[in-house]
């Protein structure tokens, strides 16, 4: 068993915590109305386990923390109300779930020995329903696990339970704790797996294969976004939309090879230039576009003239398909720069 982690990007890091927290939404209601639905049915039925009297009471005691914790998670994910983490009310969950299966485990060993078999079921059901809540691998499992178990093995000790006796109705629930590790450790890597796939596929739609930079789809909707920012807020945006002068005169005299060259490294010499929140998209052929949140027109004339030197200051030197044969020009930028101050859908814009 392999359980070491595949890496995440440091670019994905925010996009894969927004991930894991779906997750644990997701589980968080699955948890709240399994536990609620099992919880009634194990409390107005106890005749048929051959559960009587005190312990009866003393389980209904035990099991309403529980399932009160199950409700508020339902409750929270159908009215939005409070606003909680949906990674804090599965451990909350996961606690409460290991709480009362070890008590309840405790409370027969004293009272009614009789039904420990019941018990060890409850502990394995219990055991591995745990193991799938957690959703962030090994380290939460262990965190789901010890601390529990700790306590439970003190209780025991204190108690005066011995476990060497207690042991052939532990076996099966201690074998579902190894269970329960290879159970967490292959889902986590599942998820990562799932979530580098997805990302990468994300990526290859909206990203342009030669120069690195976002494609049109990408930009069209990042240019969406800002407008709908505009409309709420008021905040201005620029746009820089830019060509390769005599670019076509490149691939003529050198080969397209060359060219391709050309539209890297100007890629990247605009990405060297900009800030961390600008984007910097291929429109289209040598057409470049960089767009500038919070960026007025003064400003943004600014920084079209900057990449402009930038682009067309030092020569390009790139190698050429041919042996022995390289190409160096310096291309130029003509940019046409201007800040939204109206509200339009993001088509038009260019249209303008």
């Amino acid at each position: 068993m392999d359980f070491r982690r595949t890496p995440i990007p440091p670019q994905w890091q925010s996009a894969y915590e927004g991930f894991l927290r779906q997750v644990e939404k997701q589980l968080a209601l699955i948890a709240g109305w399994l536990i609620t639905v099992i919880l009634v049915i194990y409390q107005v039925n106890p005749s048929q386990r051959g559960i009587y009297g005190n312990i009866h009471i003393i389980e209904t005691l035990l099991r309403a923390p529980v399932l009160l914790v199950a409700l508020f998670t339902l409750f929270v994910h159908y009215t939005k109300k409070p606003k909680v983490n949906p990674g804090l009310l599965l451990r909350v969950i996961a606690l409460s779930v290991m709480g009362l299966s070890l008590s309840l485990f405790v409370v027969h060993a004293l009272y009614s020995p009789d039904t420990l078999y019941q018990m060890s079921n409850v502990l394995m059901i219990g055991f591995f329903g745990v193991s799938i809540l957690s959703v962030r691998g090994l380290e939460q499992w262990w965190m789901f696990f010890v601390i529990p178990l700790t306590l439970f093995f003190a209780a025991l000790a204190i108690m005066g339970l011995e476990f060497k006796q207690l042991l052939p109705f532990l076996f099966d629930p201690l074998v579902m704790i190894f269970v329960g590790i290879v159970v967490s450790g292959s889902l986590s890597q599942l998820r990562r797996s799932e979530f580098l796939i997805r990302q990468q596929l994300k990526s290859l739609a909206s990203t342009d294969q030669l120069t690195g930079l976002l494609n049109r789809h990408a930009i069209h909707i990042s240019l969406k976004q800002m407008v709908a920012r505009h409309a709420r807020h008021g905040h201005p945006f620029s746009l820089i939309l830019g060509d390769l002068d005599m670019f076509k005169r490149v691939n003529d005299n050198y080969g397209h090879y060359v060219g391709d060259e050309v539209l890297i490294e100007t890629a990247q010499r605009l990405k060297n230039h900009v800030r961390a929140g600008d984007i910097v998209c291929r429109w289209g052929g040598e057409e470049l576009l960089v767009l500038l949140p919070d960026t007025k027109l003064d400003n943004a004339l600014a920084v079209a003239e900057k990449l402009r030197v930038a682009v067309g200051g030092p020569a390009m030197t790139v190698g050429c398909i041919l042996p022995s044969r390289t190409a160096a020009t310096a291309l130029k930028v003509s940019s046409w720069t201007f800040t939204l101050r109206w509200q339009q859908p993001p088509p038009k814009l260019f249209k303008r």
